[in-house]
């Protein structure tokens, strides 16, 4: 896992600025950096230095690539980027991991290819020279990246399907920049940082981050999950060409039986497990007590590595509700692993939370990203520099309770209600808290519910009357399986994926997501829904198919936590003065979107335990969105 980044310029650029790019994510790449630089004609120089006191000599660069990296396969000096081709055609700055690295090199060996490295940035490089951007759909992993083609005057970039690894970019015209983080990009004097205004209003009024192209910043856009991008400097007028190279496929049902159904389960997810345990330093996982975590360490430990030392970090609260430390005793006496718990403190946390703002370069949606925060943290103080993770779970197998929802809902529509009553009485049967109303009015349709509007209580009034209608329909549609594509690739995975990675990188750790497998999410989201919501149960496909290698305790669990914190209380109690300051500054850096006296206002009713306040959740989304312009002095 690493740190890239590189700038284009026609008109050539200060290399300094690339290096200033590149050390700021220090923090991504603690082992390693190097730089190349490219002259303005296609056989100029082409330099790779690791020495930044050459430097004054390459003022009229074009084209340059920064790296900084963490050393996770072949972690000797020949795995160090930028890497060239043997032909000085093609050089690479790469961040991820290509799990079936050894496969794609096994092929392109018999095709002629040979190889200096045991890396699989060097597997990635071959990829392209043969097969160009075909080889993206060979590989099975998580990367984004950027080949410089000298020859052709060319740079392709590109991200994985669902974009776990970031990649950022500005174009105007003039210049494309690239980077893993937005702040690499900032570090150039002249791009504004002015809040994007339509990205702000999404955010404060749903919760919504990282769901189209456009980021916080105006003018700053983020690759898509599942896109390469083309910037052709052979062209008279270049400008970046973005194509999809894939799409989470909505398939009829995948036509097994339950029982075959749960034996391709086991047998996807142990290989994507194994995979994802491919590495030259230790792994170990983070363990929340759930099942899609469990899930993860049970194979690990038991089928893949038995006799190795595994590591699992939980965090956990004292607070009974949210306590979670009796199912990672389960697992963790089934597994013999080495367990770190963590305890996040809320006077940790404020004393952390600009910092960490400033590490995830965008807002959040509440104080659990802290806690996963903690969980990395200790990971890198134990010398775990590799964790398994299971996001991606509850999309792909229907774990929200929202999934519920859309479900009794399309009941209703069909005018079904014998299938409805007995819907709602195995759901009842199987612990789901079925009348949250105030979770499930955010998913049904507005014709059926009045939505309660932050903006219409908070927000500035032209503010709120320009993006009024930019309201997404979170609802589910006419199949539920477009509805998880939808989180997968829109409105849940991306933000979570960003939190994970800015959280994991921020202590130089590599987090893994086993569940996100391709191969494994087409199996899941196409299998029909009763082995997803079957017999009463969430998730009966990986209960019934893990029987035998999960605890009994962990695979006939009825309740569910996810990664849940006590942020009401947090807010209500201990962070109450230090928010009511945040709310009741004169300096108010959000006022052109919000109305500081009506945030006062709900956050005092909301501290008299009023039901007519807004949430814990949107006020934390207003304290976040205020701090984070502190942080990057955005206006």
């Amino acid at each position: 896992m690493c740190g890239i980044a590189g700038i284009v310029s026609r008109e050539g650029f200060d290399p300094k600025l690339l290096i200033s790019m590149t050390h700021l994510v220090t923090h991504r790449g603690p082992d390693g950096y190097g730089f190349a630089f490219f002259g303005p004609e296609k056989n100029s120089y082409a330099e790779l230095i690791h020495n930044e006191a050459r430097l004054p000599s390459l003022q009229n660069s074009l084209v340059g690539l920064g790296h900084r990296r963490l050393a996770i396969l072949d972690i000797t000096a020949r795995g160090n980027q930028p890497m060239h081709s043997e032909d000085g055609a093609l050089y690479i700055t790469y961040n991820g991991e290509v799990y079936n690295y050894l496969e794609i090199r096994k092929e392109l060996e018999e095709l002629g290819h040979s190889f200096k490295t045991r890396t699989d940035t060097e597997v990635v490089l071959h990829a392209y020279q043969q097969w160009g951007d075909e080889c993206l759909k060979r590989f099975n992993g998580m990367w984004s990246f950027a080949i410089w083609n000298r020859n052709r005057r060319r740079l392709f970039c590109a991200r994985d399907r669902f974009g776990v690894k970031p990649l950022y970019y500005y174009f105007d015209g003039a210049r494309f920049i690239f980077a893993s983080e937005i702040k690499q990009i900032l570090q150039c004097p002249d791009i504004s940082r002015r809040a994007n205004d339509s990205v702000v209003f999404d955010y404060l009024e749903q919760g919504l981050a990282d769901h189209s192209a456009e980021t916080f910043f105006q003018g700053i856009y983020q690759l898509p999950g599942g896109h390469f991008l083309i910037l052709d400097l052979s062209l008279p007028t270049p400008t970046p060409v973005i194509r999809r190279y894939w799409e989470l496929p909505i398939r009829q049902n995948i036509d097994l039986s339950e029982e075959e159904a749960c034996e391709e389960l086991r047998a996807r997810l142990t290989k994507a497990v194994t995979l994802r345990m491919r590495s030259d330093v230790p792994v170990g996982s983070c363990l929340s007590g759930g099942l899609d975590s469990s899930a993860i360490v049970c194979l690990a430990k038991k089928k893949i590595l038995p006799q190795a030392d595994f590591h699992t970090f939980s965090s956990c609260f004292e607070d009974k509700f949210f306590d979670e430390r009796e199912y990672i005793a389960e697992v963790i006496a089934a597994t013999q692993s080495k367990s770190h718990l963590i305890f996040p403190g809320p006077a940790q946390f404020w004393k952390t939370f600009e910092r960490l703002i400033w590490y995830q370069d965008e807002p959040v949606g509440g104080i659990g990203v802290y806690a996963q925060w903690c969980v990395m943290e200790a990971a890198r103080r134990e010398g775990i520099p590799v964790l398994l993770d299971g996001q991606g779970g509850d999309e792909t197998l229907c774990g929200y309770r929202k999934f519920y929802y859309f479900y009794l809902w399309q009941l209703l529509r069909k005018g079904d209600p014998k299938c409805f009553s007995e819907a709602l009485l195995w759901l009842h049967k199987g612990g789901m808290s079925l009348w949250a109303w105030s979770d499930a009015k955010r998913y049904l349709p507005s014709s059926f519910v009045k939505f309660e509007s932050l903006a219409r209580r908070v927000c500035q009034p032209v503010f709120q009357r320009k993006y009024r209608d930019r309201i997404c329909n979170l609802g589910a549609g006419s199949d539920i399986r477009e509805r998880q594509r939808a989180d997968l690739v829109k409105y849940s995975i991306p933000a979570l994926l960003r939190y994970e990675d800015r959280n994991s990188m921020a202590h130089s750790v590599e987090a893994r997501v086993p569940f996100l497998d391709y191969e494994l999410a087409e199996f899941l989201v196409n299998c029909p829904l009763h082995l997803k919501m079957g017999h009463g149960w969430s998730k009966w496909i990986l209960r019934q198919g893990l029987r035998g290698i999960l605890p009994e305790a962990i695979r006939l669990r009825r309740t569910k936590m996810g990664f849940n914190t006590p942020q009401r209380n947090w807010i209500r109690s201990d962070l109450k003065e230090m928010i009511r300051a945040v709310f009741a500054s004169s300096g108010f850096h959000m006022e052109r979107f919000i109305i500081p006296t009506n945030v006062r206002e709900e956050f005092d009713k909301f501290c008299l335990g009023r039901h007519d306040s807004l949430s814990d959740t949107e006020l934390f989304r207003v304290l976040n969105l205020e701090l984070w312009a502190r942080v990057y002095g955005v206006c």
